[in-house]
């Protein structure tokens, strides 16, 4: 475990240095502008991200390191949930594999860091699946409890979190070893606390007509047509974020599972079931609208775990290739953040460039085209009013 500890701290680091020379990107500063308004949920999103925005803003301040404190430890507890989970299904060195995938893939890097709701998504993801890992490998059956909690935090943090929900049931139904499970009390209570946790955000969409349901489910089919392009562009973020080497694992393995379901481990089944729905779910609506990369992100998490019990298993080329990754993205994050303070501030800061040429103008408030615009000049700006065309009769996501 020292390995990984000492991983996942060099890596959160990084990203703290990082964060000193970066500002926000246009998605927190919106999520911070949510912040400013407290609620149970919001159109957009879930609760969680605004909320622990507006927590870390409390405890650390308004900088953009303030903002973000509290995502960076939850960046850092994704990587050692992936190493405890890893070691529960598959022992120490499939675990130590893991847990270094969670600290400096791409993927985790970025989204565990960044004041967004994959960050919160990531870390009860995964911590629903260590305490899965001990409820279904013999552990005390109370371990399901604390799996119902964290599955019901992943869903206020985003709503991708249903496709866990709905692959640990479908675990259950097909998996012989397990399927008792649907005869006792502990998968059902844990429900009701997935729910009970989930409660907010149902009661701030029945208050709202259930705005954020239907516009993150039909809504969203509505955005943007498909372009061929996709078919091209969105393997390739696949390919980026997880590096080749994990992403083709993932995927291989994951497939291999699922074609041989009864051969497979029941660990590989579990994990398999927990990840691949999600991954084949955005595949599939790639052909009617435009797929982001990170969207995925969840899914791997299961699906690392599962490869990186092959990689443990296998021989010196698997190991070699693994340690060539984290080489490798280890060899580019250190220099590239000890490097960033060189650049040119100018050149990396556009948004406060741009406050400081509409703060000339001395305007007691600011209204922008669209709620990129209008919440990136509100954070700049504070605590100047900023909003959007909504404010104008003219309908946003805002």
């Amino acid at each position: 475990m020292k390995n990984v500890v000492i991983a996942v701290a060099a890596a959160t680091l990084i990203k703290a240095v990082l964060s000193f020379e970066l500002e926000l990107t246009s998605v927190e500063s919106y999520l911070w502008m949510c912040s400013r308004h407290p609620a149970l949920g919001y159109f957009d999103y879930p609760g969680m991200a605004p909320w622990m925005i507006a927590l870390s803003t409390s405890v650390f301040g308004e900088s953009v390191l303030g903002v973000r404190a509290l995502f960076l430890a939850a960046g850092a507890l994704t990587a050692l949930f992936l190493f405890l989970a890893a070691r529960r299904l598959y022992g120490e060195r499939a675990a130590e594999i893991a847990g270094q995938w969670g600290a400096w893939l791409p993927l985790f890097f970025a989204f565990g860091a960044w004041a967004t709701p994959d960050s919160p998504l990531l870390l009860f993801w995964s911590a629903t699946l260590w305490a899965l890992a001990h409820a279904l490998s013999g552990g005390s059956p109370r371990w399901w409890y604390p799996a119902g909690l964290f599955l019901g935090l992943a869903l206020d943090s985003k709503y991708h979190a249903v496709f866990l929900g709905a692959g640990v049931a479908a675990f259950l139904a097909f998996s012989p070893d397990h399927r008792a499970w649907l005869r006792r009390k502990e998968p059902y209570l844990a429900a009701l606390l997935a729910l009970a946790a989930f409660l907010p955000t149902l009661i701030w969409n029945a208050q709202h007509g259930w705005q954020s349901f239907l516009y993150q489910g039909v809504g969203r089919f509505g955005e943007r047509s498909f372009r061929a392009s996709e078919l091209l562009s969105f393997p390739a973020s696949q390919l980026l974020l997880m590096t080749p080497f994990v992403c083709i694992g993932a995927w291989g393995l994951g497939f291999k599972t699922l074609a041989r379901w009864k051969e497979a481990s029941w660990q590989g089944r579990f994990l398999a079931a927990a990840g691949m729905p999600q991954l084949l779910f955005f595949t599939a609506v790639l052909f009617t609208r435009t797929v982001r990369g990170h969207w995925t992100a969840p899914a791997y998490a299961s699906l690392a775990i599962l490869f990186a019990a092959a990689v443990a298993r296998g021989g010196m080329w698997m190991r070699r290739l693994h340690q060539g990754t984290v080489g490798m993205l280890v060899a580019l994050l250190i220099p590239g953040a000890l490097m960033l303070p060189f650049v040119p501030r100018e050149w990396r800061t556009g948004w406060e460039q741009l406050a400081v040429e509409v703060s000339k103008l001395k305007p007691d408030f600011v209204v922008g085209r669209e709620y990129h615009l209008a919440s990136q000049m509100g954070y700049q700006l504070r605590p100047l009013p900023a909003v959007e065309y909504t404010a104008v009769g003219q309908p946003s996501k805002a």
